[in-house]
């Protein structure tokens, strides 16, 4: 069975609209190259801790030979990808911490 992949990138910001700005200028440049399964992100505040944001990047399957998680560690090779990470670490407190999951179940209204 091939599952979409998700990735959490969790930091501490004391100024969210340059992350939101990192990411739309992600989703821009998406628009314009091959994406590797790349099927959008959100970024989210936390409501209990301000100043701690949660990206959620999600992947799919494009090969049915390759799984999402693989398509996701593909794109994290990509030199557009290793650039926004730096411009996510330097607009950031402290270390990014990233976490990796399969999707088990989703659904959408």
């Amino acid at each position: 069975m091939n599952l979409n992949f998700s990735q959490t990138i969790t930091v501490r910001c004391a100024n969210p609209a340059d992350l939101v700005e990192i990411m739309q200028q992600w989703d821009r440049d998406q628009a314009d190259s091959d994406i590797m399964g790349y099927m959008g992100s959100r970024v989210l505040a936390d409501r209990d801790e301000p100043g701690r944001y949660v990206v959620v990047a999600d992947f799919g399957v494009i090969d049915p030979d390759v799984c999402a998680a693989d398509e996701a560690a593909r794109n994290n090779e990509r030199p557009e990808t290793q650039a926004t990470a730096k411009r996510l670490a330097a607009a950031v407190d402290g270390v990014p911490e990233y976490r990796h999951y399969d999707e088990l179940y989703r659904t959408d209204f």
